[in-house]
């Protein structure tokens, strides 16, 4: 099972916007500079997060709800929006969302 977050800008775990560790197919971790958060970042990369049996989404806040609209319901642009990428390919992924987050569902 793999616990994850969402932040407001569509990332996950440490795979930010345009981020080449987008693009990883070989490597299950990675590290990256991010300039939006100015610090190198440690990520498990897409294919192990979604080799998961089990994926948990758990995310909150009003600030959150345009983003969870997007991920879910939106185009696919994983360049843009780094969750979703989160695609188990024998798993499940369930996501929690307090009221605030679930607003523009």
């Amino acid at each position: 099972m793999i616990l994850l977050g969402l932040g407001a800008n569509g990332h996950t775990a440490s795979l930010f916007p345009h981020t080449r560790v987008l693009h990883e197919t070989e490597r299950w971790v990675a590290a990256e500079y991010v300039d939006e958060v100015k610090m190198d970042r440690i990520t498990l990369t897409a294919p192990v997060i979604n080799a998961a049996a089990h994926i948990l989404f758990l995310v909150a806040g009003a600030d959150k709800a345009a983003t969870v609209r997007e991920v879910l319901r939106g185009a696919y642009r994983p360049d843009d929006l780094p969750a979703q990428l989160i695609q188990p390919t024998d798993g499940r992924v369930v996501w929690l969302l307090d009221k605030s987050a679930a607003a523009a569902l």
